[in-house]
């Protein structure tokens, strides 16, 4: 992103010297102050979500016996995939580049550590309480769960106020026009996150006192997770993916005219669905997740469109380049350099787009039978495993071995771990998902489609953490390079 590590606007554009208070509000921060925030969910994923999701699978395949304590367990590691993994490692990486995209330094970035603390023990917190208090019924469960819906709250309104700071400040946006066909996503999905720190607040103060203990109300873990993977993570994805593969991945530009009619129609087909899961209307619930699907399908049809440029020189380049030839020449050497120092990150984008076409015609049929009043022939989970593990774990996967090291002058540790995330992620994404939606097929065989069914599921937790561990060893070379020095 060499265009965008700078400031965007100098003193002469912005119409003369600027103030001292000017240039201190246009400073870029280094990528060190948010480093911390991508290990943490690098930790949080490799210790905490993918451990609890393998507990989850090999119980279930061995038929320990489950209840209370095995759902609960189940909802604290979606919270803690859902804001603590890919949450934290897309906010890290958000805090870094809407700076630079705003033209504005990162407001207040002397408190991220102390928010960082914040939110990473509220939501290791829930991760630890939450099934603990399902299991044993103790106070001090019960305390440490409302105790981590607090901590979460007070971070992300942190959070979410230095974003608004930041976004106050700078240049007119009218001389931002990258942002500005993005702000329609931005909105949505940090309104989206601002929402869902409230709604899981009240979600652990209902699992706390209720009964049976420790298990939040079906209806308000659905709101929680719906604002999550479809408010926060998957239109971040989309905007973020938009605005930075063409640059990495060397691909023709989004088509800038698409993006506020599809995040008006993305954000609108939500609303109605989290209005309809609250008010138990399963037909408008069914038109918003409807609507949600089609429109994630518009996008990624488009995006992968371009990705099959990909190893063809954008054609606004060659059209500028004084010699189209030697061009082309130098753009096919600088491809096969990536593909050596990076590995088969382009593959993990496309398998990962790939997965949200799955994951957009699931939402599709969902809603269509939510909407007609009839049950999908499939788990409501597979959908979100198809985004939640297909898409934003690989999408992850992909992007950041490319991305982070051009943020923090360091390296990936080998190419060899970015094929190993792969293998390892699609194995994974395919036996949950493909477990879910063949159950019902498999529950008709009796009990050899039983055993198959358990062998898949508990497959898939123990290659998700794999895929955790090797991400995280392969990434914390560049996170934390041992030179001081990095490129802002």
């Amino acid at each position: 992103m060499q265009g965008m590590e700078k400031p965007a606007v100098t003193e002469q554009a912005a119409g003369g010297s600027m103030t001292h208070r000017q240039r201190q509000q246009r400073r870029q921060e280094p990528f060190s102050r948010v480093a911390p925030i991508l290990g943490a969910a690098l930790l949080i994923g490799a210790g905490g979500g993918f451990v609890l999701a393998t507990v989850l699978t090999v119980t279930r395949a061995l038929r320990i016996p489950g209840g209370v304590w095995w759902a609960a367990l189940a909802q604290a590691h979606g919270h803690l995939q859902l804001y603590g993994w890919a949450g934290l490692f897309v906010l890290g990486v958000a805090l870094h580049f809407l700076p630079r995209l705003r033209g504005a330094g990162l407001a207040f970035a002397s408190t991220i550590p102390w928010l960082l603390a914040t939110l990473a023990t509220g939501v290791v917190l829930r991760g630890i309480s939450q099934p603990l208090l399902a299991a044993s019924g103790q106070a001090v469960w019960r305390v440490a769960l409302v105790g981590s819906g607090l901590l979460e709250m007070a971070a992300y309104g942190g959070l979410l106020g230095i974003v608004i700071t930041t976004a106050i400040q700078g240049p007119a946006f009218s001389t931002r026009p990258a942002l500005l066909k993005v702000v329609p996503f931005l909105a949505g999905v940090f309104a989206s996150l601002g929402l869902a720190a409230v709604i899981n607040l009240i979600n652990v103060l209902h699992a706390s006192g209720g009964q049976p203990a420790g298990l939040v109300p079906a209806t308000d873990d659905a709101l929680n997770v719906s604002l999550g993977l479809l408010g926060f993570l998957v239109p971040m994805a989309l905007a973020m993916s938009a605005q930075t593969l063409p640059m990495y991945a060397g691909l023709e530009p989004f088509p800038r005219t698409l993006f506020w009619p599809l995040a008006i129609a993305y954000f609108g087909g939500l609303a109605l669905a989290l209005v309809g899961i609250a008010g138990g209307m399963g037909w408008l619930a069914g038109l918003g997740t409807t609507l949600v699907g089609v429109v994630l399908l518009v996008f990624v049809g488009l995006f992968m469109r371009l990705m099959r440029t990909r190893g063809k020189l954008p054609r606004r380049v060659s059209q500028l380049a004084p010699q189209p030839d030697a061009a082309v020449r130098h753009y096919r050497v600088q491809v096969s350099g990536e593909r050596t120092n990076f590995g088969p990150f382009v593959a993990l984008v496309a398998s990962a787009y790939t997965w949200a076409i799955l994951g957009g015609v699931l939402l599709v049929i969902d809603g269509v039978a939510r909407l007609l009043g009839v049950d999908a022939p499939f788990s409501p989970d597979a959908a979100r495993h198809s985004l939640a593990l297909g898409f934003i774990a690989l999408l992850i996967c992909g992007i950041a071995p490319r991305m982070v090291p051009g943020f923090s002058g360091g390296h990936i540790r080998s190419a060899k771990l970015v094929t190993a995330t792969l293998w390892l992620g699609n194995g994974a994404a395919i036996l949950r998902v493909g477990a879910l939606l063949v159950a019902p097929l498999l529950n008709g065989l009796g009990s050899a489609g039983a055993f198959l069914d358990a062998v898949l599921f508990g497959l898939s937790g123990p290659l998700g953490l794999a895929l955790a561990i090797c991400l995280a060893v392969n990434l914390w070379p560049a996170l934390f390079p041992a030179k001081v020095g990095a490129p802002a």
